[in-house]
């Protein structure tokens, strides 16, 4: 079975091919296709690990379910990356301390809802003195699914309602015993795990996912939660199988103000967002750097990045913008004209201002910095691993890594272009310092300078290869923006975090030619990054999935 109550497509799927509009999707390329499949298609469209809710999800679901304003994962412990993401089901591992915790999360929140009227209400519309366990079975049944995400049928509400008529029969009260029975929901693996089920789970034969499935996946991928009435509606009379319905669910996923998650937990990573809660440049050094700094450096990133993925902006804006969003505390920072405004507003800006794009942004700029000076061998393996998908190498077992300042005086551009004489280093700083060379213009708080230590600032460099000469951040930007690798690299991270796992570099798997027949759509489309997530979730590898043989 595909899942209890599921609706799933009734033709084996996975290979190749388009759907017709407005039809149900079978596993074709999605939105058009790229390019000609040279030899056989690949028909492996791979699975995902059960997937624990990790603890941004747990807290928007229970948040959703319940209306409560707790967030019990807080205190959970961290969630595992897996290349860029916390959401990569194969390392989101489940512990004794997990289990423990969401016993102690589930009373807590089952408390905190029945104890507050208006929530109560919505979960227990009836009488539990006057009506007992009849009452307990209706709290069951309209719960149940909603908090497992997909129909249940009769005997999981037996079993549920075993737990109430059991603590009744040890003498308590009905109220009590539901207590017990609903803690006993959100413990389930149907609460902390996304399921997915296969009718043979050791057959590689790939499958269609039902309708309540696929719902969970584009909502966990949009919004960090679980799907709301309209999606599970969509799912129930299977229409969300068909392209043109799930399409234009996207279009109103994207305007839901839940569409933040995907600032939140897919920018907030990809490009470091989430750790500019923590920027702390020295303060000896930089004394003027504080929170409401912090928090105007987090508000550009993220803006800029919403013009992008929700307000229509080809994703080449991220780097080219002529444009900030910037409040009179960062508009002191950066030295432009002042702004009065202590909210974050749209400022247009100039090539002499020497901002607009991420690349320009004090909050990158300061992230992939030391604490007391810059460093541009950070700051050019970021836009390698980050824009580029080039993975640059770990250093070779006792290689030194630090800098030794008394070789050389001069600026830190001579001292690295010293340390990068030797042969053990060069290898890998030739591809990280001339990128990070270009950014050396910004101090260690992203602020805009002309000279370190004394001396003139050389801003000159070069992307890998030995192509693509530039001076300066915005040149550098502009190049970027125009190399081929930079909409391939945002479709892999995007598709990484959408499947919640790292692509499969198999000639049988479908992950090569789905992720280049997405990228050359992407490209034709003028970079369009709705249209990015809708080719996504169009894709083969989007909508299916197989089992997994046992190992030998």
């Amino acid at each position: 079975m595909t899942g209890a109550g599921g609706s799933g497509l009734s033709t084996v799927v996975g290979g190749p091919g388009t759907a017709g509009n407005g039809g149900p999707i079978v596993g074709g390329p999605g939105l058009g296709s790229g390019g000609a499949v040279q030899g056989p298609p690949a028909t492996d469209p791979g699975r995902v690990t059960l997937h624990r809710l990790n603890r941004a999800e747990y807290n928007n679901t229970v948040a959703d379910l319940l209306g409560t304003t707790l967030r019990p994962a807080d205190a959970f412990p961290a969630d595992d990356p897996g290349g860029d993401f916390d959401n990569i089901s194969d390392v989101l591992s489940l512990s004794p301390l997990h289990l423990s915790m969401y016993q102690s999360a589930a009373q807590t929140l089952i408390d905190d809802t029945l104890n507050n009227a208006a929530r109560r209400a919505k979960l227990v519309p009836c009488d539990l003195v006057a009506q007992g366990t009849t009452c307990a079975r209706t709290v069951l049944t309209a719960f149940m699914p909603k908090a497992w995400r997909r129909p249940v049928v009769t005997s999981e509400v037996d079993s549920h309602m075993a737990i109430v008529t059991g603590g009744v029969a040890q003498a308590l009260t009905v109220e009590a015993a539901l207590k017990l029975a609903l803690t006993a929901v959100l413990m389930s693996p149907h609460f902390v795990f996304r399921v997915e089920l296969d009718s043979d789970p050791l057959s590689l034969t790939p499958h269609a996912l039902s309708g309540y499935e696929l719902a969970s996946r584009l909502s966990y991928f949009l919004w960090s939660t679980m799907p709301d009435d309209a999606l599970m509606g969509t799912a129930a009379d299977g229409t969300l199988l068909k392209q043109d319905t799930l399409t234009v669910q996207v279009d109103r996923m994207l305007s839901s103000p839940k569409a933040q998650a995907l600032v939140d937990n897919f920018a907030g990573q990809w490009l470091y967002i989430r750790a500019f809660a923590d920027l702390q440049p020295d303060p000896t050094a930089f004394p003027k750097f504080d929170q409401p700094l912090r928090a105007a450096l987090k508000s550009e990133a993220e803006m800029l990045f919403k013009d992008v993925a929700l307000n229509g902006s080809p994703v080449s804006t991220l780097l080219t913008a002529n444009y900030l969003y910037a409040n009179d505390r960062l508009a002191s920072h950066y030295g432009l004209a002042a702004v009065s405004s202590t909210t974050p507003v749209k400022v247009a800006v100039t090539a002499d201002s020497h901002r607009g794009g991420i690349l320009a942004q004090g909050g990158f700029l300061t992230v992939t910095s030391h604490p007391v000076k810059t460093s541009p061998v950070k700051r050019g393996k970021w836009v390698l691993n980050q824009l580029l998908c080039f993975e640059v190498p770990a250093p070779p077992p006792g290689v030194q890594t630090n800098l030794d300042n008394s070789m050389v005086t001069g600026t830190l551009r001579q001292v690295l272009e010293a340390h990068r004489a030797d042969p053990n280093c060069s290898s890998c700083h030739n591809l990280m310092d001339p990128i990070g060379f270009g950014l050396e213009n910004y101090d260690a708080a992203g602020a805009y300078r002309t000279q370190d230590s004394g001396m003139n600032i050389d801003s000159g460099g070069q992307l890998p290869g030995g192509a693509g000469q530039f001076s300066g951040a915005a040149q550098l930007s502009s190049l970027i923006a125009s190399d081929p690798r930079f909409p391939s690299c945002v479709t892999q991270k995007l598709y990484s975090y959408a499947l919640g796992r790292l692509p499969i570099k198999l000639p049988t798997h479908m992950d090569g030619q789905t992720l280049a027949d997405i990228t050359a759509g992407f490209q034709s489309g003028g970079l369009s990054f709705k249209d990015l997530i809708k080719r996504i979730v169009t894709a083969p590898t989007f909508l299916n999935r197989r089992g997994e043989p046992v190992a030998p």
